[in-house]
């Protein structure tokens, strides 16, 4: 008796353990991309995995509070994390203590979000062109939005790199924050996640110049993408995806990958996505771990180019 209970120990290892939640961890918090879809995700998870599955927002850091605090927890796939590219670009920069690749087992893709670019409506610039030719005729004069380590600094240090302008970021705790300076010209250049710039553009507040994507926007098929203006650099195509503790037992993590995917083919999982900008984005463990190990890559030299020289 006591071998066949020894023997039945890593049977159960391989599954979850029932009456035990499943949590997903947001790293930003309510109200972002990473917390909406983790919610999204979570309601039609409980139902395939027979388990409840909650949401739990671990804001701080640019989402190494939350990564980390998963990194570091049991590996048997009751807490997981929704990261993203902000997650990418803090390991670039060093600012995190959890490794991507090493302290992680990759689940799967969430769904994606491109940046997108406004200016006021009251600035003479109708599109990219005539913004960089206006940044240049006023060289200092021309301001953008962003936070030190995040998406949208190293977007308005890529346009002044390919453009050959120098625009000067003014900090905000977070995109949304700079919203009304935009909108009273005390900034002219919002670079914001697609889901939050939808609602600017729909009530014509501002001017939708650009988006970040490979290719365009579902929700804005009208405006180009940078690559198609002639800046192939300035693409961030942020991609949100679901990581386990490394080391957690590979069955659970198919399951996880399993439960994920077919959240993603819910219609009403798909409608909210649409509605909000966010982009269909599928891939189990493979795709996930070779896009990260591409994208840290890519994403480091973006750093030394943007760091200056001492």
């Amino acid at each position: 008796m006591a071998s066949v209970a020894v023997a039945a120990v890593p049977a159960r290892a391989q599954d979850f353990q029932q009456g035990k939640p499943i949590t997903i961890v947001a790293p930003f918090g309510p109200g972002t991309t990473n917390d909406i879809i983790a919610r999204l995700l979570a309601q039609d998870m409980t139902t395939t995995l027979g388990q409840s599955v909650i949401v739990e927002n671990r804001p701080g850091a640019t989402g190494n509070i939350g990564a980390d605090y998963v990194a570091k927890s049991r590996p048997d796939g009751h807490t997981v994390v929704i990261a993203s590219l902000s997650n990418i670009i803090n390991q670039a920069t060093g600012n995190t203590t959890a490794n991507l690749l090493n302290d992680f087992a990759p689940v799967s893709f969430t769904g994606g979000v491109l940046y997108s670019m406004f200016v006021p409506n009251e600035l003479p610039a109708k599109n990219v062109a005539e913004l960089v030719e206006l940044a240049r005729q006023q060289p200092g004069k021309i301001n953008f939005s962003g936070f030190v380590g995040g998406v949208p600094q190293f977007l308005g240090e890529m346009l002044n790199r390919a453009a050959k302008v120098n625009t000067v970021m003014v900090p905000y705790k977070s995109t949304t924050d700079a919203l009304s300076d935009l909108l009273t010209n005390r900034i002219q250049i919002w670079f914001t996640p697609v889901a939050s710039g939808v609602p600017v553009y729909n009530a014509k507040q501002a001017r939708l110049l650009a988006v970040t994507g490979e290719k365009r926007a579902a929700v804005f098929p009208d405006t180009p993408t940078f690559k198609e203006l002639g800046y192939p650099d300035i693409v961030a195509d942020v991609s949100f995806y679901m990581l386990a503790p490394k080391g957690t037992p590979q069955p659970i993590v198919e399951k996880l990958y399993r439960a994920v995917d077919k959240a993603l083919d819910s219609p009403k999982l798909k409608e909210s996505f649409r509605v909000q900008g966010i982009e269909d984005r599928r891939g189990g463990p493979a795709e996930l771990g070779a896009y990260l190990a591409r994208e840290l890559n890519r994403w480091t030299e973006i750093v030394k180019l943007s760091t200056p020289a001492k």
